[in-house]
């Protein structure tokens, strides 16, 4: 978890996220040691024009830490899981503050927060 990777997202289906891009591993370390397929979250570089989605990005400004090239918004509600063999080359890895408030915002989103077994 943690690890930012190029993604090849195509082909996509209907609206989903496409093209080859940066991606952040979510999935745990030890369930991607043991399966073919890790969970991931998109990156963009465009900019964020809608004001309802600001609680569900995080901002991400490049670093020589995690390898983007330009500054980007990682979109953390857009997890997708897919085979290794999508990963093309991995570039760093995002900085502990900016996964904390990833990992804030997927407990939020999949409702984790209040999870009762």
């Amino acid at each position: 978890m943690g690890s930012i990777w190029i993604v090849t997202f195509d082909p996509a289906v209907g609206i989903e996220i496409q093209k080859t891009r940066p991606a952040l591993i979510v999935s745990g370390t030890l369930f991607n040691n043991q399966r073919s397929k890790v969970t991931v979250l998109p990156f963009t570089s465009a900019k964020l024009n809608n004001p309802r989605i600001s609680p569900a990005v995080v901002a991400v400004p490049s670093s020589a830490q995690n390898g983007l090239s330009v500054d980007s918004l990682l979109i953390c509600v857009e997890p997708m899981t897919f085979d290794k063999i999508r990963l093309t080359q991995q570039l760093g890895e995002l900085e502990a503050e900016l996964l904390e408030q990833t990992q804030n915002i997927l407990r939020r989103y999949l409702s984790l927060n209040n999870y009762q077994s």
